[in-house]
């Protein structure tokens, strides 16, 4: 799993690759993230490749869904804090103030 959510506030989106006239009502959540990442060729380098824009690559998949989340759905989430009321826009903000949050216990 990668990071977590919070479902109580909006964060879907709809798939501009699905969401035509056809697909209307296809939601998009960042656990669908995974399904943007493929196998590079070269898996002695970096083995994980964004498939939305083809150019991203890096050893750690977590690192591609950072990727895909900034560069092509930026700022389309909405995250809590679980410890605070603190809001951010993107889950690896959100893992990084959670693991220092004041009122973590």
């Amino acid at each position: 799993d990668y990071g977590q959510y919070d479902q109580s506030y909006d964060s879907t989106m709809m798939d501009p690759n699905i969401a035509g006239d056809n697909n209307k009502g296809v939601v998009l959540t960042p656990d669908d993230f995974n399904n943007f990442i493929e196998r590079n060729g070269d898996m002695t380098a970096n083995p994980w490749m964004c498939s939305i824009c083809r150019v991203f690559s890096h050893k750690s998949k977590y690192n591609v869904q950072n990727h895909i989340e900034s560069k092509h759905f930026p700022k389309t989430f909405i995250y809590n804090c679980k410890y605070c009321s603190k809001v951010f826009n993107y889950r690896n903000t959100l893992n990084s103030h959670e693991s220092r949050c004041p009122n973590k216990t």
